[in-house]
């Protein structure tokens, strides 16, 4: 099961990390009880729901997960690194579901809308502020 994700770079914070863990962690479960391997696909932003992502998904390569990261070329593209990116993880990694961490941003918007023109089912875990 291929599944990409998208986010926010401002998706941080305990109650964050927690709900993304524990949806990762069904969908892991879910591609268990299926017999296939889970698949994590994102765009490797080193902050925000990308970073958080790709920690769980370490964590569990031991059991069968594998991360597929697609960074921005930045420094070749420039600003319009970023709207690439989603382009190729959408049109090039087969994903067989989106998931976005939406904080409202406009490259998590651009990837989800990507995806589904694209007809791959997609799904939004919109953002609740923590509470202290």
């Amino acid at each position: 099961m291929r599944v990409l994700t998208t986010g926010s770079r401002t998706w941080e914070g305990i109650h964050a990390e927690n709900r993304i863990q524990l949806i990762l962690s069904n969908l892991h479960a879910f591609a268990e009880g299926l017999g296939t391997k889970l698949v994590i696909i994102h765009g490797a932003c080193p902050s925000g729901a990308d970073a958080i992502v790709d920690r769980w998904a370490i964590r569990r390569e031991d059991d069968g997960v594998t991360v597929v990261r697609y960074p921005a070329k930045w420094q070749i593209y420039g600003k319009r690194a970023g709207h690439m990116r989603n382009a190729i993880m959408v049109h090039n990694a087969q994903p067989d579901f989106c998931i976005g961490f939406s904080r409202g941003t406009l490259g998590t918007a651009h990837t989800l809308e990507l995806a589904r023109q694209a007809g791959i089912p997609t799904f939004v875990v919109p953002w609740e502020e923590e509470i202290t």
